[in-house]
């Protein structure tokens, strides 16, 4: 009688064993890489996050809202919110004419949908020009006695009544426009000569 098992099972343990050891640490490898993963991504959630904030804080404090874009910003609200408008009106009346109900019925049952469209019209045109809504509001109180700034607020509120806003002013000389319109504008007047 031996205390040991016999060779035969000794080898087939050892393999037993090194297979259940490979197994564990696969799992162990796996784990690793899976813990890694998720560290590194919630690292990059929490850099956005943070860099989000700073970026709202700073623009909040640090990057006032200049006269200049604020009547820009108004302009383009303006112009986007007469749009939207007219949109309005023309469905306004699609919807008198092809169910015949009275027209202030259709404005009222259009009235919510164009709410929400008139904000998110908004906030588009603040998001382009990556401007929070307080920044907004503070340029507007800063400058609230700047004609200018004046005159862009009733524009814009002539455009949300349905009064059609002014067209912008068009660059007077070659010098005052970007590169890419004095290119466009170089290649409509070489096709026009071309043409002659």
């Amino acid at each position: 009688f031996s205390f040991f098992p016999p060779r035969s099972s000794l080898v087939v343990g050892a393999r037993g064993m090194q297979d259940a050891t490979k197994a564990c640490l696969g799992l162990a490898a796996a784990a690793l890489l899976g813990s890694l993963y998720v560290l590194v991504h919630e690292r990059r959630r929490k850099l956005k996050k943070e860099k989000r904030k700073s970026q709202s804080g700073s623009g909040a404090n640090g990057g006032a809202l200049t006269k200049e874009k604020l009547i820009r910003i108004l302009g383009q609200s303006s112009a986007a919110a007469y749009q939207l408008i007219e949109q309005t009106r023309k469905m306004v009346y699609a919807k008198h004419e092809q169910t015949g109900i009275p027209l202030d019925k259709c404005v009222e049952e259009l009235q919510q949908n164009f709410e929400n469209a008139m904000e998110a019209v908004v906030l588009q045109v603040r998001k382009n020009h990556g401007v929070t809504e307080q920044q907004m509001t503070a340029a507007m109180v800063a400058n609230q006695r700047d004609e200018e700034v004046q005159a862009a607020l009733t524009t814009l509120r002539e455009a949300m009544s349905g009064k059609p806003p002014p067209s912008p002013p068009k660059a007077a000389t070659e010098e005052e426009q970007t590169p890419a319109a004095r290119l466009k504008a170089r290649r409509a007047r070489a096709r026009r000569q071309g043409n002659k």
